[in-house]
């Protein structure tokens, strides 16, 4: 079924991603609110645990719902695995990278560690803001001289609270668009460098300053390179090629996992920051050669081992079987309860009143700490 170009199958998951999220920020996440003042790490625990459940359920819609196959292949040289938190770095070939590695970090069981960079103007959606909030994912503004001080403060309070995670971060920017090559074209032109087709020249100030922060508070020990490739159907270059029901068949992950001290190994003579900046170059330009073949369907070479594509679909099942009870049950109670409606009434206060009256549920968080 479609209505002027948008498929119902499509629209219903961004529907139910919306309802659950929405739902599951007043009903599961508000509760824990008060843990802020008495025991913060069962807060942060208790926040994770529920988040999973919906990163949980948005991989099920989109590999059993949608039915995408995704691939994972990691590195048979480079698997250093992680004792501290991370960085995660991956090419930017659409807008959607960032939901279609929710499923590689199903596998990584890691989804409850997930920390992903998004623009500012994405705080003011009612519903899945509040929960990207508590997540503390981190809402940046475009502009340096304060993204600088967004990233310093996330980074010095997960340091505080002890908490292991892996943040998200897209070097290009932005997604591979004609606009978007013309400028890296430009750039490349510019600085004397080549041009590519199937990356953007990275930019590397903001990665550099997250590496310097955590390195600095010994939080960081290893640093993930993604590449991701798009195989099969449609490249969903857009959220409306989603609606549209443009979707690739097959989705590539390649991860390579560099220990922090190989990448400075003999390197002694020069500063950290240059170095950084000319080892994520250099892997762009391997992600330019890597990708070339790939799209044309080249033999690549044989440097990663492809883990079982497929996945226990009843385990993952048991994720929307939760979420149709528990919506179920909340529906009812909200309805037939006062009790209830009355507390829906205070956690959505509470949650409009930090978005549009306050500084945030983000800031609450962090400020609350003393």
């Amino acid at each position: 079924m479609a209505i002027k170009g948008i498929k119902f199958k499509y629209l219903l998951v961004i529907l139910m991603l919306y309802v659950t999220s929405t739902i599951g920020t007043l009903y599961m996440l508000f509760p824990y609110t008060i843990l802020l003042y008495f025991n913060r790490k069962l807060y942060h625990k208790l926040c994770d645990y529920s988040l999973q459940i919906w990163f949980g359920f948005a991989v099920f819609l989109l590999e059993v719902f949608c039915g995408i196959k995704i691939h994972m292949h990691v590195s048979k040289v480079n698997k250093y695995e992680s004792k501290k938190s991370t960085i995660a770095l991956m090419n930017h070939r659409t807008r959607l990278d960032w939901l279609f590695y929710f499923c590689i970090l199903y596998r990584l069981n890691a989804l409850s560690q997930i920390k992903i960079i998004l623009k500012d103007s994405l705080k003011r959606i009612p519903g899945p803001a509040w929960a990207m909030q508590t997540a503390l994912f981190i809402f940046i503004r475009r502009k340096w001289t304060e993204d600088q001080i967004i990233f310093d403060k996330f980074i010095d309070y997960y340091n505080k609270i002890e908490k292991k995670f892996m943040i998200l971060i897209f070097p290009e920017g932005t997604n591979m668009s004609q606009d978007s090559i013309q400028k890296s074209n430009k750039f490349a032109d510019e600085k004397n460098l080549p041009r590519y087709e199937y990356v953007i020249h990275p930019r590397v100030t903001g990665f550099n300053h997250i590496f310097k922060r955590m390195y600095s508070n010994e939080q960081i020990d290893c640093i993930h390179d993604v590449t991701v490739g798009y195989r099969g159907g449609k490249m969903p270059e857009r959220e409306t090629d989603f609606l549209a029901g443009n979707m690739p068949k097959e989705i590539h992950f390649y991860i390579d996992k560099f220990s922090c001290e190989k990448i400075f190994e003999d390197k002694n003579d020069k500063p950290k920051s240059e170095i950084l900046e000319e080892w994520i170059c250099e892997r762009w330009k391997q992600k330019e050669e890597f990708l070339k073949k790939f799209y044309n369907q080249e033999q690549l070479e044989n440097n990663y081992e492809t883990n079982a594509s497929t996945i226990n679909k009843f385990y993952l099942t048991m994720y929307p079987i939760f979420w149709f009870f528990s919506l179920s049950l909340i529906f009812l109670l909200t309805y037939y309860n006062l009790f209830v409606r009355s507390f829906l009434l205070i956690a959505f206060s509470f949650y409009f009143y930090q978005q549009f009256i306050s500084n945030n549920i983000d800031n609450f968080i962090i400020n609350s700490l003393k």
